[in-house]
């Protein structure tokens, strides 16, 4: 009989001891998930929350755009995504909001399309610039362009003011000296000046003028099923702006992507691109 009993609270009292652990563990759970302030009462200052604008050239479409925003928000969390559409007149609209706890929120300018000098689009560019930042109160941001892109950005530097100078510059498969194969390689050293392109010599020749507090990365694929580069922008020619920034600004970086995903079109669902922009930004 006393043995029954003995084995009887033994058992109640293991018993006991689970439903406090399960208990406990429930509890605990309950605790770390809710978060500690409501998300809507924690706000961003106009010094913490840092835009990304991304600027992807005009050949670059919906679907591009939304696969590299979802590779780099994989890292960084979702946050919220406004787009700027600029016309021919200079009109912005604006498409989407900032919530109050966005810290790295994404910006996408979209310029006019058609025959317009770069120059003009920097104009366009630094105008929607000055807009947002009124509009959404921030101080700084950080600039991810591709394609012809990252020709606007860079003439961009070259025009704009020391309060909207980017902190970083991603230049993304960037056509500094055209597509050519037989002026370009798939070396990573600099086009010698018998090979420049025009528009490759402007830029050397305006690069005093460059804003020189910005930090440049300039990336370039090099597709394993492809003869040249990514199958469009030779490498050579996507890391032909080291002659424009080298030396120039406060730091200049350069890398190429070797992968099958490294296509033209294949980069914005590259997660090695995401990684070399979000470690070089951060």
């Amino acid at each position: 009989m006393k043995g029954t009993t003995k084995q009887g609270l033994i058992t109640t009292g293991w018993f006991t001891i689970l439903i406090a652990v399960i208990g406990g563990t429930m509890l605990w759970q309950r605790q770390v998930r809710r978060p500690k302030h409501q998300v809507e009462a924690v706000t961003v200052t106009s010094t913490d929350r840092i835009p990304t604008v991304l600027l992807l050239g005009q050949q670059t479409s919906a679907a591009h755009s939304r696969e590299l925003v979802a590779g780099l928000q994989q890292n960084n969390g979702a946050q919220s995504i406004v787009q700027v559409q600029v016309n021919r007149q200079g009109d912005l609209k604006f498409r989407g909001q900032f919530q109050t706890y966005d810290n790295r929120p994404y910006l996408k300018i979209n310029l006019p399309k058609g025959d317009i000098t770069t120059k003009q689009q920097a104009k366009w560019l630094k105008f929607a610039l000055q807009q947002a930042r009124r509009r959404f109160k921030f101080k700084h941001f950080n600039l991810i362009s591709y394609g012809d892109g990252g020709l606007v950005a860079t003439q961009y530097l070259m025009q704009t003011s020391v309060a909207l100078t980017p902190k970083n510059l991603v230049a993304v498969a960037t056509p500094f000296n055209g597509l050519s194969t037989h002026t370009n390689s798939d070396e990573t050293t600099a086009v010698d000046t018998a090979h420049q392109t025009a528009t490759l010599k402007s830029f050397i020749a305006q690069r005093s003028k460059l804003q020189r507090h910005v930090r440049v990365l300039l990336v370039a694929g090099h597709a394993k099923h492809k003869s040249f580069g990514d199958g469009v922008v030779p490498i050579q020619s996507a890391l032909a702006g080291q002659s424009i920034f080298r030396n120039h600004v406060t730091q200049y970086d350069q890398q190429v992507i070797h992968t099958w995903r490294a296509s033209h079109a294949r980069l914005f669902n590259s997660w090695r691109l995401v990684n070399k922009i979000q470690s070089f930004m951060n």
